[in-house]
């Protein structure tokens, strides 16, 4: 491992409800999957090449995906104020993740599954997915 690794724990993901000026983080934030980034490879080889050429297409995010400890009556998870009310309204949010050196990446996109499960002896749990829209920004500490 480098000397310049961190721990992951501490990183907190926020949300910013639409029509909202203020981030709130989740509460009871578990395992969190950040959004991948990515482009795609554009084939654009020519009959008279030889070897095959590509130049890469616009840039695009996967999912935020991420497990909360389930307290509907939380404010961050409630249908009044928190995700539950976030999905059933299709809202547009703005999203910050903030890493433990304070990086942050922000980005708009809509809560688009929320699966709470309840087993028998274990804790009640749910798996949110948000889907993100439009333009990102990756904020690096100072």
């Amino acid at each position: 491992m480098s000397d310049n690794a961190i721990s992951a724990q501490g990183t907190l993901v926020a949300r910013r409800p639409f029509g909202s000026g203020t981030f709130t983080t989740i509460g009871e934030l578990r395992d969190i999957t950040v959004p991948p980034i990515m482009r795609n490879p554009i084939e654009m080889t020519a009959h008279n090449d030889t070897e095959e050429t590509f130049v890469m297409g616009i840039r695009r995010k996967g999912e935020l995906s991420f497990q909360i400890g389930f307290v509907p009556s939380l404010a961050t998870h409630n249908d009044s104020a928190g995700l539950i009310q976030s999905i059933k309204n299709g809202d547009r949010d703005t999203w910050r993740i903030t890493y433990p050196d304070t990086s942050q990446f922000l980005f708009s996109g809509y809560v688009s599954n929320i699966a709470i499960s309840a087993p028998v002896d274990d804790a009640l749990v749910a798996d949110v997915t948000v889907r993100p829209t439009g333009a990102s920004q990756f904020i690096t500490a100072s």
